[in-house]
């Protein structure tokens, strides 16, 4: 089976990272860890005066996500593919991936962050429910 797993590095997408792992494990699925880091091009409309340290911040967020994640597979000795995405919607980028990867579940934590983030990231989850292709498992 081929799990997508997407992360943002919160206690949350960590519970969903450690039960992509135990599908590796004892079922033998590939596992894709995913972290979006968000597009500012897409927030500001003069892509030429975008704030570079801002866009790389969000960059660094989501490579530590992936990091923090890749580190649970790694304790183990378990290989694990991983991908940095980039894009307008964070949910976009993750079905985007799950379609065109022809994956068969997607593990995702129900909320993320805290404040702004977390109810952001709680409507990432919503939408992936909605529009993905494939199972999803909205870990608590």
């Amino acid at each position: 089976m081929k799990v997508l797993v997407a992360t943002d590095g919160s206690e949350r997408s960590m519970k969903a990272v450690r039960r992509g792992l135990e599908l590796a494990v004892t079922e033998g699925s590939d596992i894709t860890l995913i972290a979006v880091a968000p597009s500012l091009s897409a927030l500001v409309m003069d892509v030429d005066e975008l704030p570079v340290s801002v866009q790389e911040a969000l960059d660094f967020e989501a490579v530590n996500a992936i990091d923090k994640a890749k580190a649970v597979f790694d304790e183990k000795g378990v290989k694990v593919v991983t991908l940095l995405a980039r894009g307008k919607v964070p949910a976009n980028a993750i079905l985007e991936v799950a379609d065109e990867g022809r994956f068969d579940l997607i593990l995702m934590g129900s909320t993320g962050k805290t404040g702004i983030e977390r109810y952001l990231l709680g409507t990432t989850a919503s939408k992936v429910v909605a529009n993905a292709s494939c199972s999803v498992a909205v870990i608590r």
